[in-house]
């Protein structure tokens, strides 16, 4: 039986290959996608859990796509720790190749009397650059 430590040990393990792949990652991944590429094969449901808790901590956001799948990233410019931890940026997801990608653009996202703001899900669906050129 394994003692508790090692288990810790292991999610931390795990956690941290998480994170790090996010951080090289050239675009926003699927649960699916960061399976696939750990070295170690984490059930399925394991991912998800870590995801979820990498949100909730501010060190991810995630992006639904077109096909209603989430697509995470890493914060890379957010200092703020949640609930006000919120989102402005565009995402952009291309039709062709269905890569999301996290872009530098923001939205003022408005104050709404009478609501409290929790998230923001903002994505453009088209052509990225890489498809376009690769038509051309």
């Amino acid at each position: 039986m394994k003692t508790t430590e090692s288990k810790k040990t292991r999610n931390t393990k795990h956690q941290k290959a998480v994170l790090d792949l996010l951080k090289n990652a050239e675009k926003a991944l699927t649960a699916d996608e960061i399976r696939e590429q750990l070295e170690d094969h984490i059930n399925k449901t394991t991912v998800y859990r870590m995801l979820d808790r990498f949100v909730e901590a501010g060190k991810i956001h995630f992006v639904t796509g077109q096909n209603g799948k989430s697509f995470y990233a890493l914060c890379k410019t957010c200092n703020e720790e949640p609930p006000q931890h919120i989102h402005n940026h565009l995402h952009f997801q291309c039709e062709v190749c269905g890569n999301v990608e996290c872009l530098p653009n923001t939205v003022k996202v408005p104050q709404l009397p009478g609501y409290n703001i929790r998230e923001t899900q903002l994505l453009i669906i088209g052509t990225c650059k890489r498809c376009i050129s690769s038509t051309n």
